[in-house]
């Protein structure tokens, strides 16, 4: 008897996940249409702030071209249950073009009075405890937290952290643009976690622009994704799961995705802080036909012991080092990866630096070229190491040389970049076969 009881068990359990899948729905969200809370087709939400309290576990969110601030223009979307969010629809739901003529902009106001603090669109599941384990995807969306941020001046050249109580001004934002944490799922196989052709810009985070932490035996795919201009890390590949058997870790798949112009958090910050891709402990991650270029610190770095691909990516431009290895305190060049790298599998390889042209506006490349890259070390020791380093970037961006002393601090600091000069990087082919384009956005439909 025990046995049949548990056989029954068993099955109302699996009905009842079927069941809990069954009564997900699809919501439709309108910048221009929308209204009230019906969010169909026919009548559409506003905003997806304004629907979040009623998503189920696998619901699947489509949401038209326009650009979203929140609800009460908070400037951050925080859902806590499994569901997909699409972007890049025409009005009426025809057709999707997500970086061309139907873009899905998430923005904010940085002088909104219900200011939040938060990634733009965050997933925190921490306290999920619901018996189905939906799909987590992240779609075709334009994260462009420029108007978040607070600029120094309308020249928008150098943001500062701080509030300004005195003319309402809130703090840049320093939460990512798309962030998603995840605890035990409750299928043991894990959680599905998808995050492809998205553009993260001007994001101003302590870590990552585009973070996933997973949980243990969890699949994360990070794929055409572009992360331009943005501090801390570009892409986190996380874990809320911290174990000692390399069977459960989560894998974390990233592939063609574009990482550009990775600062430091501010001036002084050296620590985990300008680096293009970067691993948490206790994961497994896999880096195909990416670009990881101009990062004040590395253009990967790798935690922990266990085990990392690395092949046929693009590394250029980093400042420090294009490969950190915390096992061992190792920073490696490009060219010596092979010989020197301890936990990249036997897989890596054929990774290169080739150059390429970054369609950038000429105000843009102008002020980035008169940045100061200020290195902690360098203020306080070797100012002739310091200029060797900024002007190697500047070099590879085409640049002239400079050979002005170090600064206490530097009048260009995140500069605001032009959504039009992001959206032109992450949908061309900037290199060949490497790194975000437009056609495979088509190619994933």
């Amino acid at each position: 008897m025990r046995g049949k009881a548990r056989l029954g068990i068993g099955v109302v359990l699996a009905l009842g996940l079927i069941g809990s899948t069954a009564l997900a729905r699809d919501w439709y969200v309108s910048e221009k249409r929308g209204s009230g809370k019906q969010g169909t087709k026919e009548a559409p939400a506003k905003d997806l702030g304004n629907i979040i309290s009623q998503l189920k576990p696998g619901d699947v969110v489509h949401i038209a071209e326009g650009t979203y601030l929140g609800k009460g223009e908070c400037g951050v979307d925080e859902i806590t249950v499994p569901v997909s969010i699409l972007g890049g629809y025409a009005d009426d739901f025809s057709a999707r073009d997500p970086w061309g003529a139907h873009r899905t902009v998430l923005s904010g106001n940085n002088k909104t009075k219900n200011w939040k603090q938060g990634a733009r669109l965050e997933f925190d599941l921490s306290k999920y405890r619901e018996k189905i384990a939906a799909p987590i995807t992240v779609d075709g969306l334009i994260v462009d937290q420029g108007a978040q941020n607070r600029y120094k001046d309308d020249k928008e050249i150098l943001i500062l952290r701080k509030a300004d109580p005195k003319t309402g001004a809130n703090p840049t934002p320093d939460r990512g643009g798309i962030f998603i944490r995840v605890t035990q799922s409750p299928d043991p196989k894990g959680w599905r976690i998808v995050v492809r052709n998205n553009i993260v810009v001007n994001s101003a985070p302590t870590q990552g622009a585009l973070a996933v932490f997973a949980y243990a035996g969890d699949q994360v795919i990070i794929m055409n994704n572009a992360v331009i201009n943005c501090t801390g890390t570009g892409i986190y590949a996380g874990t809320s799961w911290h174990g000692s058997d390399l069977a459960k870790a989560p894998r974390h798949k990233v592939v063609n995705n574009t990482v550009l112009f990775t600062w430091k958090y501010d001036a002084y910050v050296q620590s985990f802080s300008g680096i293009n891709f970067a691993t948490d402990d206790s994961v497994v991650a896999e880096l195909y036909n990416n670009i990881l270029g101009f990062a004040d610190r590395f253009a990967v770095q790798k935690v922990g012991k266990w085990p990392m691909t690395l092949k046929g990516n693009i590394l250029v431009g980093a400042v420090d080092a294009d490969y950190y290895e915390t096992a061992g305190d190792m920073k490696i060049p490009l060219a010596k990866l092979a010989d020197e790298a301890e936990t990249l599998s036997p897989e890596s390889g054929n990774n290169g630096n080739n150059k390429f042209v970054v369609p950038l506006s000429q105000s843009w490349r102008d002020a980035y070229g008169q940045r100061v890259l200020i290195d902690r070390n360098a203020v306080e020791a070797d100012i002739k190491a310091q200029q060797t380093r900024a002007n190697f970037v500047r070099g590879v961006l085409g640049l002239p040389q400079r050979a002005d002393d170090v600064k206490a601090d530097s009048d260009v600091w995140l500069h605001r970049m032009p959504l039009e000069d992001a959206v032109k990087i992450a949908s061309a082919h900037l290199a060949g076969k490497f790194g975000s384009s437009q056609e495979l956005i088509k190619a994933a439909k």
